[in-house]
């Protein structure tokens, strides 16, 4: 479905100008979520909850991070109650930074919490229904508004409790732990997810209680992105405008975390919402707080630049997956998969894992290998017998210039450039690859006017993004080019990748950067995906350990998806993507999973990793290193 944008609320301010999304304040202890206040940044407990001291011990090292927030998991009543001293062993060490009771199938354990912390946060999936068993019933009406009712009568108490204690409530939804309910209605679908948030937003409201922060959040990028943006719009059109927490769930570890959390939430955060954010890796929780203090640091950055030219929107699906409509050239464009290119003008042999599709280069001399294909500037181009797979960089100027142009070129331009004149040339030369550069400080947004006015034109060239860096550290080009690279892709709107980076970084790691982007925004698999929570306190073995395992054994799988989660809780549905699923059961016991169908239970962890493998092996997956 295209939306016409004008006959919808907006989902951000501007689609051309970076300003923060307009939210109520919701004040969370001594910090205030939403409204006026700085982007907070929060990270979640991995001790066991009853263990006092020792999550205590966790919470003040994630604030030495520089966390604003902490959360810790709440089982049940017992964990509930023990909120209380951990508490105050941080109060008494002079830490004031508000505390997140994470609650899930216990509303007993939430109004116990309500008293002793400053927020909690409840996901709707799970706080009234119960366990889910994913069938698709047939509720009629009046069975499904029974439900509604239920979830009413559980929710009330706590409401009051929260209202006589100054406590906030998070309603936190994830992809894969809606309600049997909601599931038989809308499905495991975006729609179901804004559903079921909307539905509590109203019987808190009912209640005239506002102290509410919103989540949505899924490991898949593009359902997590298009669904909050839907959010936005539908609480716009109840004339609602709470704050938002973001984040990708079981983003994973290492530079695949880090640049799947910056392609999701860097995205929203790019068009000015979200009000709250955690990066989840399957790390130390004290590792997740400077990556998410880069990526808020970076779009801040963005705060009051230079005005960049709207152009008027007809053809724009924010809420859905469209890929942009292109005539292929050459092997991009078209029904071809998103292509990568390297800039190796300094660095002519590849150390990476991956092998770019094209080459960039500054001169003839360095053409290596006449199987490679390569671009490379006209007027070098012009000056020298090239390969028949070299293919010719044009500025505008070129471009304008030349009446009869090379059969198949790029044509390296940015925004400002694109003028009628240009256009017009554009209209009668189709075997035009564009390389879409800025120079500007919000580089994706002036990105996107640029394709939405060769939208306008009418124009279906091919695109390749050409981001530019000068970065030293593998972690902070990881972030900013996710960032801005993946609003692109997840909406369709690139057709590949060249990543160029000034800095003291190998072009391996660029590269691999590059098809890390187009991997975490679903455009392009070249890897293993691994869905793997960061753990929590309901976590029974060694998460991270276990995903190192797994990783070792699986890595080179092309395109298999496994989910490695540490409990039960939500691990069956948030690992709906997963071909494969390995999830903890119990102390240092794992269940195996083929997609949602459980098929080993409560396997010793010792024998775990060998038994997916056997697993993936069986279902005729498996194929050898």
């Amino acid at each position: 479905m295209r939306l016409t944008m004008s006959k919808e609320p907006l989902y951000c301010e501007d689609l051309f100008n970076y300003h923060r999304n307009p939210t109520r304040k919701v004040e969370v202890g001594t910090k205030a979520i939403g409204g006026d206040a700085p982007i907070q940044i929060q990270s979640m407990t991995t001790t066991n909850s009853l263990d006092t001291a020792a999550t205590a011990s966790q919470v003040m090292s994630i604030l030495d991070a520089g966390a604003d927030i902490v959360r810790i998991t709440t089982q049940g009543r017992r964990e509930a109650h023990n909120l209380k001293p951990i508490k105050q062993i941080i109060r008494d060490k002079g830490y004031s930074a508000p505390l997140v009771a994470d609650i899930h199938f216990n509303p007993n354990a939430a109004e116990i919490a309500a008293g002793n912390v400053e927020k909690v946060r409840i996901n709707p999936g799970n706080f009234s229904g119960g366990a889910k068993k994913f069938n698709l019933l047939n509720y009629s009406e009046e069975e499904y508004n029974a439900e509604l009712q239920i979830a009413q009568k559980k929710l009330t108490p706590l409401l009051n409790i929260c209202k006589e204690n100054h406590t906030a409530i998070r309603i936190g939804t994830n992809h894969g732990s809606l309600s049997d309910r909601i599931m038989s209605r809308y499905g495991d679908t975006p729609k179901g997810m804004v559903a079921a948030c909307m539905e509590y937003l109203r019987l808190c409201e009912e209640q005239n209680f506002h102290d509410i922060v919103l989540s949505i959040k899924a490991s898949n990028t593009r359902i997590m992105v298009h669904t909050v943006r839907l959010l936005v719009v539908a609480m716009k059109k109840e004339n609602m405008n709470y704050p938002l927490h973001l984040g990708v769930t079981e983003a994973g570890s290492e530079d695949e975390g880090r640049i799947k959390s910056a392609v999701g939430s860097g995205a929203l955060l790019s068009d000015g919402l979200g009000d709250t954010i955690r990066v989840s890796l399957t790390e130390d929780p004290e590792k997740e707080v400077p990556v998410a203090t880069k990526l808020v640091n970076y779009i801040n950055g963005r705060k009051g630049h230079e005005e960049i030219s709207s152009v008027p929107v007809s053809q724009f699906t924010p809420f859905e997956y469209n890929r942009r409509k292109t005539h292929d050239v050459l092997n991009i464009g078209g029904e071809h998969t998103p292509v990568v290119i390297s800039n190796v003008s300094n660095e002519l042999t590849l150390k990476g894992e991956q092998k770019a599709d094209y080459l960039s280069i500054k001169r003839p001399d360095d053409i290596k290998n006449h199987y490679q294909k390569y671009i490379i500037p006209f007027a070098a181009w012009k000056s020298a017998n090239t390969t028949p797979n070299t293919y010719p960089i044009l500025t505008p100027q070129e471009l304008l210039g030349t009446p009869e142009l090379p059969t198949h070129c790029f044509l390296s331009i940015s925004y400002p450039e694109l003028n009628n004149e240009l256009i017009a040339k554009l209209k009668v030369n189709k075997n035009i690859i564009i390389l879409l550069n800025s120079g500007h400080i919000n580089m994706p947004i002036e990105q996107r006017a640029f394709i939405l006015k060769m939208i306008n034109a009418a124009l279906t060239h091919p695109i390749i993004l050409h981001n530019q860096y000068e970065e030293d550290e593998a972690e902070d080009l990881h972030i900013k080019s996710g960032a801005d690279a993946g609003l692109l892709f997840l909406d369709g709107f690139a057709d590949g990748l060249l990543l160029t980076n000034k800095g003291r970084l190998p072009h391996s790691e660029v590269i691999n950067t590059a098809f890390g982007i187009l991997q975490s925004s679903r455009v392009r698999f070249t890897k293993t995906e691994f869905i793997s929570c960061p753990g929590c306190g309901r976590t029974l073995f060694d998460l991270q350990e276990t995903t190192k395992e797994v990783k070792a054994r699986t890595a080179h799988l092309k395109g298999l998806k496994i989910g490695i989660m540490g409990c039960v809780v939500n691990g069956v549905g948030e690992m709906a993507d997963a071909d494969y699923g390995y999830i903890g059961s119990g102390p240092d016991t794992v269940s195996l999973f083929k997609k949602r169908d459980l098929i080993q239970r409560n396997l010793p962890r010792k024998e775990a990793v060998e038994e997916l493998i056997n697993l993936i092996k069986e279902h005729g997956d498996w194929v050898e290193p």
